[in-house]
């Protein structure tokens, strides 16, 4: 049985994470996520997907993060009827935040078609909806930790804890004689966990995510946690306006409304209104509680806590002062938290509190480097509100722990595959890890790139990157750089000294523009 495996997603990206792995006749998909970040990885999402959903034969769920599962549903909806593997928490968290999903983007595309910028374009069109939905959750198959199952002719799969967020795994797969295994997300836990063991004729070949694979950050306990938390909290609040924090409604949004209820509870904090402007993050919680020990008193109980559910009940925030509302995304890239973003931004009085990852491309990213303007949803946004970050909640192991991680996996008969990274994180990872005895050079995967897997043996390329890969993952395509510069063109034309340098201004860019069609370059 010959083995390849293609990375369609999350190369040279933290988003959009899928594989293809071809173990003879059997087409088995690792993840199947959506893309999120510049427009121009976005717009891979409504591309025609790379292979023929109808002949996947198997799917292999790591967690139910959106850049992990987001693209499920576009399966079902173009015939794909295979079975989904994944552990029970995962399992129960897949309905609601696919749902939330197919919600999100049709009134996504319902607004954008609105925009007077978009008259005479394509409509826009979600790309699934509940429909596709209930057929993928039909489709879910669940197995937990640590037990072995066939899935497929000649295929055998086993899930062990990554430690990532309720239900996350890394993923061995057993297939023509060779052992594999997929990382998955990894924890800050999972850094320092024995398992997955390794066989006993070692790995033939490993696939680990860099996220952070450039960066070591400081661990908190969770009372160092909390106090980060109230000296950001304490200042915003005493400036009179909104403290807004964008949080993904799957284990951030547990963790920040849980640490604030017990700032609250101690007295470090004093009670202030707290609105989850975020109807999935109550439906989340309630997966939750089916794993949870059932003892301990749940912050969403908390008096001060306030869900606001409809529209009318989000758009009453508008008239808040001198709150927190948490609302997703937690990379601003889409749901409620833009238009409090829009309300907010202009204030000075406003802070807005970013307390995980922004990929390169998303708004939260462009608010984190300091933008003076933005836009959002077609609007020109000046930012007079604070911009501040913590970095204390993330659920990823960093560059240390990666590599304490690689570590315990060594040796590695064949190849280590480096993906779900930025460029600079992947390069740094793979220059460490190439230093851990046992391990083979590490190969950093593009988008499209297609690999032979032999047993003891590096992997061979047999599949070029798609074409233009690397513009796709650069750290700022046309898109973002035009909303960038059409966000702040009129406040840098006023600045000028005169309206006669404001029209050599505006001139030098036609000129600019016009030499560039008459090249004819790409």
């Amino acid at each position: 049985m010959t083995l390849e495996l293609t990375f369609h997603g999350a190369a040279g990206t933290v988003t959009g994470s899928c594989m293809e792995l071809r173990a003879g006749a059997q087409r088995i998909l690792v993840d199947c996520g959506l893309f999120q970040g510049s427009r121009s990885l976005e717009a891979l999402n409504h591309e025609p997907l790379p292979f023929d959903p109808r002949k996947v034969d198997v799917i292999i769920l790591t967690h139910a993060h959106l850049d992990h599962s987001g693209r499920l549903p576009v399966l079902a909806r173009n015939g794909c009827r295979a079975k989904i593997w994944c552990t029970p928490p995962t399992g129960q968290l897949l309905a609601p935040l696919l749902a939330d999903s197919a919600r999100l983007q049709a009134s996504d595309a319902e607004r954008r078609n609105r925009r007077p910028d978009r008259a005479g374009l394509t409509a826009f069109e979600p790309l699934y909806d509940d429909r596709d939905v209930e057929r993928t959750v039909e489709q879910v198959e669940t197995l937990r930790y640590g037990l072995w199952s066939k899935i497929a002719p000649g295929v055998e799969l086993r899930f062990s804890d990554a430690h990532h967020i309720l239900g996350s795994a890394s993923v061995e797969v057993r297939a023509g004689g060779q052992h594999l295994l997929f990382s998955g997300d990894i924890g800050t836990a999972a850094a320092d966990a024995i398992e997955p063991q390794a066989p006993p004729e070692r790995w033939d070949h490993l696939i680990c995510e860099a996220t952070y694979g450039d960066r070591d950050r400081q661990l908190y306990s969770l009372a160092e946690r909390r106090e980060i938390l109230a000296t950001c909290v304490e200042p915003a609040l005493a400036k009179g306006g909104n403290l807004l924090i964008p949080a993904f409604a799957l284990e951030r949004t547990q963790a920040v409304l849980g640490d604030l209820v017990a700032l609250f509870a101690s007295g470090r904090l004093r009670p202030s209104p707290v609105f989850v402007d975020s109807p999935l993050a109550d439906r989340v919680t309630r997966a939750y509680r089916r794993y949870d020990d059932g003892e301990s008193p749940s912050p969403f109980d908390d008096p001060h806590v306030q869900f606001t559910s409809t529209v009318d009940e989000s758009r009453a925030l508008n008239r808040v002062s001198g709150a927190i509302i948490l609302a997703g995304s937690g990379m601003c890239t889409g749901g409620r938290i833009r238009h409090h973003l829009v309300r907010n931004l202009p204030r000075a009085n406003s802070t807005v509190l970013l307390v995980g990852y922004q990929a390169r491309g998303t708004l939260g990213a462009v608010l984190q480097s300091g933008s003076e303007t933005v836009r959002i949803m077609g609007y020109d946004i000046r930012v007079r509100a604070e911009i501040m970050s913590v970095d204390a909640y993330s659920a990823h192991a960093d560059r240390a722990g990666l590599l304490r991680w690689l570590e315990r996996r060594a040796p590695v008969a064949g190849s280590l595959f480096l993906d779900h990274g930025e460029i600079p994180a992947l390069d740094r990872l793979a220059a460490d890890a190439s230093e851990i005895p046992g391990l083979p050079k590490p190969l950093v995967p593009m988008l499209g790139e297609r690999f032979r897997l032999d047993k003891g043996s590096p992997a061979r390329r047999i599949g070029e990157p798609r074409p233009q890969a690397a513009d796709l993952v650069a750290p700022q395509d046309w898109r973002n750089r035009y909303g960038a510069f059409v966000s702040s063109l009129e406040y840098r034309l006023r600045a000028l000294p005169s309206d006669a340098a404001r029209r050599r201004a505006i001139e030098a860019a036609e000129r600019a523009i016009r030499g560039q069609e008459a090249s004819g370059h790409p």
